[in-house]
């Protein structure tokens, strides 16, 4: 973020409604006929603790020092931390001349009691123009311990080695001021940072739309751009639009960094564009992105990672007469204006040409055909045309599809599957980008295509849309097993295609079976495979764990093949699409997407590598995933979600989902257990009646006592068919954590101006009583006003910026206007975290929003308006 910016903006879009004072409230509002006034609570989420010296609170001499073991601060098992570290101290430049220090404080340590191979994990958030800061994090129990480090805002993981007290810091070295959220959680959490605002790419004045089932079919073009107000509409089937609107953006305007004007415009408009009858759907135009980095390798040390030369033994076909589609930049041609002239490693694998096939979705926005006088937009030839430049995204698809298809002719590289039959299909264009629009288009076209099997999508961004998941579940269910990388950004933020259910998400490690520093873990990750790591040399071969495979380059005017080393998930994928493929050619009939998930989640076709938060259900194997196609057999598996259940004081009550491998099978519950003392589970499981997708545990609250601990495992026996089965899931509840010892640190509650201005009005300062917030605004003016409140940990006048605690009025991300009139509003509510809420329960992406600044007296001394609030 700026932290010279005057003024941090709430998108306009997002405040839609009112709760108006003077004629009653929303929710538990209630009307006084007081004087104009506002009083409320703040609850604060369940395990959340503040380090305890923040620059905030070493402002008012109130730090309790955290930075040794005999200082170390205690936090609960489980929960999620937000504090601030810098090797150096200063003032914050400002504009106005207002004075806000930042002061040394290199390491916060803890103390908590863990469980064997609990997650920790911290981000880290800095002001712009500050140096990177150095960062560890470490976790000791006994002696014994693990440690990561890194600079600038890469996130570090440790796991416990063991269970029992434990001690974990983090330390900076170098650089300047920082915020930083630090998570603990249990074995089985795959998501539990999410401490920032995704902040997708998409393309301005272009929007995604899906119409009803009954409107479909009923415009044209021209008809359905007229009926919502729009410039043009194109069809991208099954009742997909891609929609326009004057004037179109540019490529140039859609990354994330650039002021948010035209951005938040397109996202009203699209919010408008969702009360338009007929329309089921309307999401942003979401961009996609190649996930690699470049550098140059000659070792293939991935294939014998994965077991791949006793798979090839296995599966001799080698992927004969198997269709897999590459969906990225296109494939290296000497010759990129015509059809044909593939890089030799791929030549005689690549699909023969046809003149009614499209294989280039890239439309005209992205596109840099023209230069070969190829028409710009969809068109049958799926060449990559380069773009001249030495260190570029393009031939990324030409990388990948080598990793797949490579021939195994003795020269050049080995592909996984070198039998089988390549269909390129090209949906990035400029830069290694392209839109969500093409990638719907291309993948309706796939879905019904029947001579492709696999899709690979080594691309990816934080965007989800429901259209995009439509068309990749109907190809799921068309017998195509869909692949996508898990994403380069180090984090559990989840990343889309990969994070859709019917999507198998790969992650990556090194060549020592380690996980990637950039790799994403969590909710998009089912499995890693080799994706490289340029930093490391894990095998001890003197080179870099990078990837290699066909390349090509055009910098010198003359389209000439090649061969690259890379790193990244994109890498990772195409290990698994290939292998996929080895399976398909082994054993056809058996072998389908829904095979493939019970076989995965049976952990017949990986080995275990390490956490399932880090490596999903592990590495895939290449030998063992052809035995199991080969054998042939599949049994009913049942996997519960989450693995784990954790109860406390504030949370007594959770749904477990079930999942059935393969999909549809019929389960039976042939016996339950678990101690019925403790919890209790609606519906009630009973032998001879079917598997529930979902039951509600339910601690039993008058046998628990506060102040203690209690542990149960819930284990079903199932049957399907002549199959049977255990599910084991541990249960703990751990009451010691009071609801009173909640803290997320000092809290600034503002009344902010709905204009752009976004000017703080009135500003109280309260601190956490009871485990939550109380607040009070007495005798205001009336008038329209946004309600929040957040955390300044490092003392920089915003509040709410990413890393530190935030409260806004009704719900976080989803500001509304609280309109106060000649009465007094009470009991409003909201509650603080310092986490952020996803794209999902928002609805619509969250641009370029960095906080609100804190009210000012605006005298000499230009100190900040901080009197604490004593008597509330």
């Amino acid at each position: 973020m700026n932290s010279l910016a005057l003024s941090k903006s709430v998108p306009l879009f997002l405040a839609a409604l009112s709760l108006v004072g003077c004629g009653g409230g929303g929710s538990g509002d209630s009307l006084d006929s007081q004087e104009p006034g506002l009083s409320g609570t703040i609850t604060i989420e369940s395990g959340t603790r503040v380090d305890s010296d923040t620059a905030d609170d070493s402002r008012l001499n109130e730090a309790v020092s955290n930075d040794s073991s005999s200082t170390a601060q205690l936090i609960p098992s489980t929960g999620i931390l937000g504090g601030y570290l810098s090797a150096t101290s200063g003032v914050y430049p400002d504009p106005d001349g207002f004075i806000f220090e930042y002061v040394i404080d290199g390491q916060d340590t803890f103390r908590t009691d863990l469980a064997s191979g609990s997650t920790i994990a911290v981000q880290v958030f800095k002001d712009a123009g500050f140096t990177e800061p150095t960062i560890t994090l470490s976790v000791e129990q006994g002696g014994v311990s693990d440690s990561d480090s890194g600079a600038g805002d890469t996130p570090l993981m440790v796991s416990a080695p063991a269970e029992g007290p434990a001690e974990i810091s983090v330390r900076t070295a170098g650089g300047g001021p920082f915020r930083y959220v630090l998570s603990v959680s249990t074995t089985g959490v795959t998501s539990f940072q999410n401490a920032q605002y995704s902040q997708p790419e998409f393309v301005p004045d272009e929007a995604i739309v899906l119409m009803s089932p009954e409107e479909q079919g009923r415009f044209s073009s021209q008809g359905l751009a007229g009926a919502l107000s729009a410039s043009s509409a194109k069809s991208l089937g099954r009742g997909a639009w891609l929609i326009r609107r004057d004037p179109v953006g540019v490529v140039a305007s859609q990354s994330s960094s650039t002021p948010g004007g035209l951005r938040d415009q397109t996202l009203r408009w699209i919010a408008d564009l969702k009360t338009q009858p007929g329309v089921e759907v309307a999401e942003p135009n979401y961009i996609y992105r190649a996930q690699a980095d470049r550098d140059l390798s000659s070792l293939q040390w991935n294939l014998p990672l994965i077991s791949l030369p006793l798979a090839w033994q296995a599966a001799p076909d080698l992927g004969n007469d198997v269709g897999v589609a590459v969906m990225d930049t296109g494939l290296f041609t000497s010759t990129p204006q015509t059809y044909g002239g593939w890089h030799l490693d791929l030549d005689a694998n690549v699909v023969p040409f046809n003149s009614n096939r499209i294989l280039d979705y890239v439309s005209a926005e992205v596109d840099i055909d023209p230069q070969f006088n190829d028409p710009l937009g969809y068109d049958n030839n799926p060449a990559d045309p380069g773009d001249g430049k030495p260190q570029s995204s393009n031939f990324h698809g030409t990388h990948v599809a080598g990793i797949v298809a490579a021939l195994a002719n003795g020269e050049g590289v080995d592909g996984v599957a070198p039998n089988v039959t390549l269909w390129p299909v090209r949906v990035l264009g400029r830069d290694g980008a392209g839109t969500l629009d093409d990638l719907v288009a291309a993948m309706n076209w796939a879905a019904t295509n029947p001579d492709i099997d696999v899709i690979n999508l080594s691309l990816g961004g934080v965007g989800p849309s429901t259209v995009l998941e439509a068309a990749i579940n109907r190809a799921d269910s068309n017998g195509k097993l869909v692949v996508a990388a898990a994403g380069n950004q180090g984090t559990d933020e989840l990343t889309y295609p990969a994070a859709f259910e019917r999507v198998i998400g790969v992650g990556a490690v090194d060549a020592g079976k380690v996980r990637a520093s950039y790799s994403n873990f969590g909710g998009s990750v089912d499995l890693v495979a080799p994706g490289g790591d340029a930093t490391r040399d894990a095998n001890l071969d003197g080179n870099a764990d990078l990837v290699i495979s066909t390349w090509g380059v055009d910098d010198g005017g003359e389209f000439i093949r090649s061969y690259a080393g890379l790193q990244g998930t994109s890498m990772a994928a195409p290990h698994v699409a290939g292998i996929y493929a080895l399976m398909k050619a082994a054993n056809s009939e058996t072998v389908s997407p829904s095979n493939f998930r019970a076989w995965l989640a049976a952990g017949l076709l990986t080995e275990s590598v390490g956490s399932s938060v880090e490596y999903g259900a592990g590495l895939m194997n290449a030998l063992k995933s052809v035995d199991a196609a080969l054998e042939g057999s599949v049994s009913t598996i049942v996997l519960p979600s989450p693995s784990a259940l954790e109860f406390d004081i504030a949370r007594f009550s959770r749904d477990l989902d079930f999942s059935v491998y393969p999909d549809g099978e019929s389960v039976l519950v042939n016996g339950v257990s678990f101690n019925s003392d403790l919890i209790s589970l609606e519906p009630a499981l009973s032998a001879g009646s079917p598997l529930p997708g979902s039951v509600a545990v339910t601690v039993v609250e008058g046998n628990v006592i506060d102040g203690q601990t209690y542990a149960t495992t819930i284990e079903i026996d199932y049957s399907a068919g002549g199959d049977s089965g255990t599910v084991e899931i541990p249960v703990s509840i751990d009451l010691r954590a009071l609801a009173d010892e909640r803290d997320a640190g000092r809290h600034y509650v503002l009344l902010v101006s709905p204009d752009e201005s976004r000017e703080t009005i009135e500003q109280r300062v309260v601190t956490a009583r009871d485990g939550s917030y109380s607040f009070s605004f007495d005798d205001i003016e009336p008038g329209e006003y946004f309600l929040v409140a957040g955390t300044d940990t490092d003392n920089n006048g915003f509040i709410c910026e990413s890393g530190e605690a935030c409260a806004e009025y009704p719900v976080n991300g989803l500001p509304e206007k609280i309109v106060i009139g000649e009465g007094r509003v009470s009991g409003v509510s909201l509650s603080t975290s310092f986490r952020r809420p996803t794209i999902a329960s928002m609805g619509l992406p969250r641009i370029g929003f960095e906080g609100y600044r804190l009210k000012n007296h605006g005298n000499a001394s230009a100190e900040p308006m901080r009197n604490l609030e004593t008597n509330r």
